[in-house]
């Protein structure tokens, strides 16, 4: 089973960046250089959303990046919004970082380290932004041989993709990034990702209420599948994985992925089915 699913390739940009990745690698240089590590065959983590395709990894705790497909309702992956999953980072392992994969980019020649992007997950304060981006520039003398691998790597890529540094990281993921994704969405979850109007915006959509380490009723869930929009459904997929309850029986499971399946989320299933 492929974890593209349906979409069956990669982006343009990844696959021009795969290119550069492998001019760089003559040089001497590597994306690596940047903590940046290209996955085309990845093995997801629990966390993993099952509407994610995961396209690169920064190599330390599981840290990966991927492209949020709205349960395959995204048309084009160069388009999607970008997530940083830090399955270390629990109850605030999921965020939204970037519009698209080349303003992703552009973050990651703005940090020169993807790994440190995945702070943003427990940041929502300008404050701890310039806090951070202050120690960040604070290059130690023994650092400044892989600083300056680093910003070749960064030119070549800006290079490559005609593309520009950001110049307020703080506004552009905590502003600019969130308030183009909450104007998609309609209905909350947990993880603050939200799900994207599918079958009609005008349809009363209930929330099923998840907490971490409650017992479900699964007479009760049966219930709220047979009478929610899908919408409501799609919330509680993501809230039932985001709670980590999915992992707590095989009854839940096996009657989230009949639910998943009778969406037409196949994809997703084959996905679920890897934890």
């Amino acid at each position: 089973m492929s974890y593209l699913g349906e979409y069956l390739n990669m982006p343009p940009t990844i696959d021009k960046l795969h290119t550069l990745k492998k001019e760089i690698e003559k040089e001497g240089y590597s994306l690596s250089d940047l903590s940046l590590y290209l996955e085309f065959d990845f093995s997801p983590y629990e966390t993993t959303l099952y509407d994610v395709i995961t396209f690169a990894s920064t190599g330390v705790d599981g840290i990966h990046f991927g492209f949020l497909t709205d349960f395959g309702r995204v048309s084009d992956l160069e388009n999607a919004f970008v997530v940083c999953i830090s399955p270390m980072d629990f109850d605030t392992h999921i965020k939204i970082v970037a519009r698209n994969i080349r303003e992703y980019l552009s973050l990651v020649c703005t940090m020169k380290d993807a790994l440190s992007i995945s702070n943003f997950n427990i940041f929502e304060e300008e404050e701890q932004y310039i806090q951070y981006l202050q120690e960040q520039n604070q290059v130690k003398p023994e650092d400044k041989e892989f600083e300056e691998e680093a910003k070749y790597v960064v030119e070549k890529i800006l290079d490559a993709f005609g593309s520009e540094s950001i110049e307020d990281v703080y506004h552009y993921v905590e502003i600019k990034v969130r308030e183009q994704r909450a104007q998609q969405t309609i209905f909350p979850t947990l993880d603050g990702l939200g799900i994207i109007p599918v079958d009609n915006v005008t349809s009363s959509h209930i929330l099923y209420k998840l907490e971490k380490d409650m017992t479900i009723d699964l007479a009760e869930m049966k219930a709220f599948f047979y009478s929610a929009t899908t919408e409501s459904k799609l919330a509680f997929i993501r809230d039932v994985q985001f709670t980590y309850l999915i992992t707590n029986g095989i009854a839940l499971k096996e009657l989230v992925i009949q639910e998943m399946i009778k969406l037409g989320l196949q994809d997703e299933v084959d996905r679920l089915y890897v934890f």
